[in-house]
């Protein structure tokens, strides 16, 4: 059998596993939130990297545009190539007229400024076969040529289409070279159908020099047009190697109606498992979306570095405390080693005075900071302390006992007065006098509804059953002198209250109210709606309440709500005058009803008392429960 552990094993293990479980948790948790403040900066690094491309694509662009729409209002380039279609040979215009030709290459270079290193040509075309261009150099056979074939004026024939953007291609007028350019061409003129178009190119490699500073290391800067062609990069490799992000784009953005004017970025799903964080930024001008990727393998390298480094600390502080545990235990537990070990040889009923000054020796019983002699006062109170509570656990039986038997007597006397009413009743039935009769009945009724059910809550009609017996009771013995009227509507009968409720307020009515007053009494109690409250009104036509009597009440009312009301049992004259069954009354109410209740004392306009019990439509037993 495994021999159990001792209690600093115990105790060392529980707070070992304590504080590494702690250790653990607090490094988990700083690591995951370093990770994702990392990651957060990272991805807020990035989107400035695309937001600035992006401004810088649509700046250039929007320049070129601009240009071109200089060029289009120009009045002699204008004029010049409106009445190109009327020339004999417009194809070599310039050619033939050098002067004009000069004369244009000045317009176009006062204008754009035009500089290789950012433009490469500008170029002006006619249906008419008529070609003008600055910059570059171009092939003049073919550029006539191809200018009374190219597409673009078909393009700018909408009334939609007011300008032409065309992403990196192959420059028209000069294939040999095979450079790539990207053009905004406009329409000169504003006839439907345009005849002459302006074009100012820029040369491709730009795309490269504004997405150097965004591609470092493994992050790469990608371009692509609303509909999903690729504008950058253009290598067939790099392509193939991010279509899953273009895939993504296409799946999330470009079939919108509006693409997000601020960037957004998405984590992509890879074919080898792994995953892409993808940025995007919209460019408005050009349509065109900047996108930013980078492998989160990539990514995350500095941020597994360091928790790593997290990791080491961690096992470090971790071995650290439990030596620290460890060593702290076993000290800590000593005396109380040496307290079991002593206890052992010692009889708990009695210390021979010999073993104590044996056990003691040497230590000051009343000023001392040695843990065993601490812990052996302790033990010898706690055995005090037991026999204490042996003998209160016996005097409270016995009292238990007592309150039982008395219990069982009360519960003989009702049955023994219930059964002597209903006996009367009998014998005033037999002998004709049914006014016997009827009160035994309504007493035995009132007795059976005070003594059964304890502190039960009952329902309104049973609380109003109970004071038609009393006020049934009350009529018998003053006759014509007393009149009454109860009057509730149905809605409140099932309204729960606490027992023994209405009747006192009657009860007074009696007691105070027609103390002074002459004959005839009347008593009303209503029940009513109103406004999504409740209301139960007890009034009568006696001296009413005296202002010393509402003040006092107000009072108390206060404790009850301020939580500091003490129960009022009323045996002295001076109790009874204050007031204490009706304070008493509204505590039961408040503490029933959890504080959404009022009990108003008024006095009438004429004279008597009213009070006025009040509280919310469907509210229910609370303190009872």
């Amino acid at each position: 059998m495994r021999r159990p552990f001792s209690f600093q094993t115990k105790l060392f293990i529980t707070f070992s596993l304590l504080v590494t479980m702690i250790i653990a948790i607090a490094f988990s948790v700083f690591y995951w939130y370093y990770q994702k403040v990392n990651v957060e900066t990272i991805i807020r690094t990035y989107r400035g990297e695309a937001a600035s491309i992006t401004q810088q694509l649509d700046n250039s662009l929007y320049t070129m545009d601009r240009l071109v729409m200089q060029i289009k209002y120009n009045p002699t380039i204008a004029n010049t190539f409106f009445y190109m279609p009327y020339q004999e040979n417009a194809e070599s215009y310039f050619e033939n007229n050098l002067e004009a030709a000069y004369k244009m290459r000045e317009l176009i270079t006062s204008i754009v400024g035009l500089d290789p290193q950012i433009f490469n040509r500008v170029s002006i075309l006619s249906r008419s076969g008529a070609f003008f261009g600055t910059g570059a150099y171009y092939d003049k056979a073919q550029a006539s040529k191809q200018a009374r074939e190219s597409p673009w004026f078909n393009q700018l024939s909408s009334k939609s289409e007011y300008r032409l953007l065309l992403p990196p291609h192959r420059d028209d007028w000069d294939r040999e070279s095979n450079r790539e350019v990207i053009s905004v061409i406009r329409k000169l003129g504003e006839d439907l159908t345009p005849n002459t178009l302006v074009e100012i190119q820029l040369p491709a490699e730009y795309l490269d020099k504004i997405s150097s500073s965004g591609q470092t290391g493994s992050k790469q800067v990608m371009m692509i047009s609303r509909t999903g062609e690729w504008i950058f990069p253009r290598n067939p490799i790099l392509t193939e190697r991010f279509e899953p992000h273009r895939q993504a784009f296409l799946q999330n953005f470009a079939a919108s109606p509006s693409l997000p004017s601020r960037n957004e970025f998405a984590w992509i799903d890879m074919p080898d498992g792994s995953r892409d964080l993808l940025i995007y930024q919209h460019a408005p001008y050009s349509d065109w979306t900047v996108m930013i990727a980078e492998p989160e393998q990539e990514l995350l390298a500095p941020t597994r570095q360091a928790g790593y480094i997290f990791s080491i600390t961690a096992f470090l502080i971790i071995l650290l405390t439990l030596l620290t545990l460890y060593f702290s235990t076993k000290h800590l537990l000593k005396p109380l080693r040496q307290l079991r070990d002593t206890m052992n040889q010692v009889h708990l009923d009695a210390i021979p005075d010999m073993r104590e000054s044996k056990l003691f020796r040497g230590v000051e019983l009343q000023n001392t900071h040695n843990e065993l002699h601490h812990l052996y006062q302790s033990f010898r109170k706690m055995l005090e302390r037991l026999e204490e509570s042996k003998e209160q656990s016996i005097e409270a039986r016995s009292r238990e006992l007592r309150s039982h038997f008395t219990a069982l007597q009360a519960q003989i006397n009702p049955h023994f007065l219930y059964n002597t009413l209903s006996l009367i009743g009998a014998l005033g039935y037999e002998t004709g006098n049914s006014s016997i009769n009827q009160l035994s009945t309504m007493l035995v009724g009132m007795f059976r509804y005070i003594t059964y059910a304890g502190g039960q809550p009952v329902t309104l009609r049973e609380e109003i059953r109970h004071t038609l017996n009393y006020l049934n009771i009350m009529k018998i013995r003053y006759e014509d002198h007393l009149d009454f009227v109860i009057d509730v509507d149905e809605r409140l009968l099932e309204q729960s209250l606490p027992k023994i409720t209405l009747q006192p307020f009657v009860e007074n009515c009696f007691k105070h109210g027609f103390a002074n007053t002459n004959y005839p009494w009347k008593i009303t109690i209503t029940g009513y709606e109103r406004d999504q409250r409740q209301f139960i009104e007890i009034r009568d036509d006696g001296c009413g309440f005296s202002e010393s009597y509402l003040v006092d009440f107000a009072e108390q009312a206060a404790e009850v709500a301020a939580g500091t009301f003490t129960v009022y049992s009323p045996t002295s004259r001076a109790q009874k005058d204050s007031g204490a069954g009706t304070i008493n009354t509204y505590a039961r109410l408040y503490y029933h009803f959890g504080g959404r209740v009022c009990l108003e004392l008024l006095n009438g306009e004429d004279q008597g008392a009213i009070v006025r019990i009040g509280w919310w439509k469907g509210t229910q037993l609370h303190a009872a429960q």
